[in-house]
């Protein structure tokens, strides 16, 4: 991706210890008339500059657009990417052809109504780097009801490869990718399940590959499920149902991760169960948390206020390095939309706070740095009023002792290999590097008058802390 030059100075007002509290903004609406019901979000760096952007899908309308970040939290609408797709219900912003830019990975449903399910199709759009989009490229249409969306390398290659299911045909398959945006056949990953809904991946038992957790939107008997890769040591990517379900009887799962809540090491999953409506007798939606505790996989349901829940989000947003959970809400009128819950460690969590509670069907919602702030920030679509808003996440700083520290730098920015220290009146500092979806990549105790080996750093858009303090946005080239 082409990229602007940043500023190399940086000024730091810092603090040795902080006493801190999360405090979110009220709404601020980005664009009041998206299109009817949109139902899907991502955020990235599409075009050429280093501030956030945000795309956005509306189901009913079928249309697919982007937001041009300002880095203040302000947004400029573009214009609607060009696409055939009936019901965009899935969208992803993934580098397919390896030029270093984000591209766009889009599944559409096909139809509600009559023909449930058809003309359903799975694309993606070229990004020039500029946020100027190619025509529509096909890479399946040969499923109904296509909706789960995952992309990441499946295979032994180094390529951004696609997993999808198809509700309607009860079929889990994924497709690989040659790394210029070209797609095998489909390989398949289940075809036993009943509905399957939700894809997502990561390596489980940590060999090598990544694991699917799967499961399945009927609304009377859902499950969710492993399928362990057996990638490694096999060579050759076959999928492996536990004989043991995490889950059975639930009444639609919406959303489903594996995720590490009590900081074990050990992945957990992360899960949301719908309100159903008046086809299960109004039966309330949950949060779960399913426990590995190296055995088997434990249920704890958390209290919400929130009766249908979407979706869950693991992320940090009080700036204390522990990721917390975000829920949104699928139900219409009045009630909380969007809550969070602390972790404050080991499995513990605190009690729900509120975020929001002036939107409509919260469905989805992306989390992310939009202000260029150095904390999570949220965007969100509010299905039921046609809406994309963002909530400024407006972290506060209770009691701050000033270190020794005058106007310093850190450079190169962009770089490629080192950083380089100047200005700093102490010797030795905590360097701290979190990628865009706040996991620290990097932290070290350095000697300021030495250089910082960034090298193994993937190229991208990172945030710097300084002795757990925000500093600046860096980026790797």
């Amino acid at each position: 991706m082409k990229k602007k030059l940043l500023a190399l100075l940086i000024i730091f007002c810092t603090a040795a210890t902080v006493t801190s509290q999360t405090v979110w903004s009220a709404k601020n609406t980005i664009d009041p008339s998206t299109g009817d019901n949109p139902y899907t979000i991502a955020s990235g760096l599409i075009d050429s500059d280093t501030h956030l952007d945000i795309l956005m899908g509306a189901d009913t309308d079928n249309i697919i657009v982007w937001y041009k970040g300002n880095g203040d939290g302000t947004f400029v609408k573009q214009t609607a990417v060009t696409n055939t797709i009936v019901n965009v219900v899935g969208l992803k912003l993934i580098d397919l052809n390896t030029d270093g830019d984000l591209d766009i990975l889009a599944v559409g449903f096909g139809n509600y109504a009559a023909n449930y399910g058809q003309n359903s199709k799975l694309v993606w759009f070229e990004n020039d780097g500029n946020g100027t989009f190619g025509a529509e490229q096909l890479i399946t249409d040969a499923y109904d009801g296509m909706s789960g969306l995952f992309a990441g390398t499946i295979d032994a290659g180094a390529t951004i490869d696609i997993a999808v299911t198809s509700l309607v045909d009860s079929e889990v398959i994924w497709f690989s990718n040659d790394g210029s945006g070209t797609f095998g056949a489909a390989s398949s990953i289940d075809n036993v399940l009943n509905s399957p809904a939700v894809i997502n991946m990561k390596d489980i038992d940590s060999d090598g590959d990544l694991d699917a957790v799967i499961a399945t939107a009927n609304y009377a008997t859902d499950v969710i499920e492993i399928f362990r890769n057996n990638l490694v040591p096999s060579g050759t990517v076959t999928f492996t149902k536990d004989a043991t379900s995490i889950a059975t009887g639930k009444k639609g799962i919406f959303n489903a991760t594996f995720e590490d809540l009590d900081g074990d090491s050990n992945l957990d999953i992360l899960a949301t169960e719908v309100s159903c409506g008046s086809f299960c007798s109004n039966t309330p939606g949950n949060l779960f948390w399913y426990e590995d505790n190296g055995s088997g996989f434990t249920e704890t349901t958390f209290t919400t206020t929130i009766a249908n829940p979407a979706v869950a989000q693991f992320k940090d947003v009080d700036e204390d390095d522990i990721n917390d959970i975000i829920l949104s809400s699928g139900t219409s009128g009045s009630g909380n939309d969007l809550v969070w819950f602390k972790n404050n460690g080991s499995g513990s969590f605190g009690s729900e706070m509120v975020i929001d509670a002036t939107q409509s069907q919260a469905f989805v919602y992306s989390v992310n740095d939009f202000d260029d702030d150095g904390d999570m920030d949220i965007a969100s679509c509010a299905y039921n009023q046609d809406s994309l808003n963002y909530f400024e996440n407006q972290f506060e700083t209770l009691d701050i002792d000033e270190l020794d520290f005058n106007a310093v730098k850190i450079f190169p920015n962009p770089a490629k290999n080192i950083l380089n220290f100047e200005g700093f009146s102490v010797s030795t500092i905590e360097v701290s590097i979190f990628d865009m979806q706040g996991k620290k990549v990097l932290n070290q105790l350095h000697n300021t008058n030495e250089m910082l080996d960034i090298s193994e750093l993937a190229i991208g858009l990172y945030t710097i802390n300084i002795n757990g303090t925000f500093a600046s946005k860096l980026l790797k080239e």
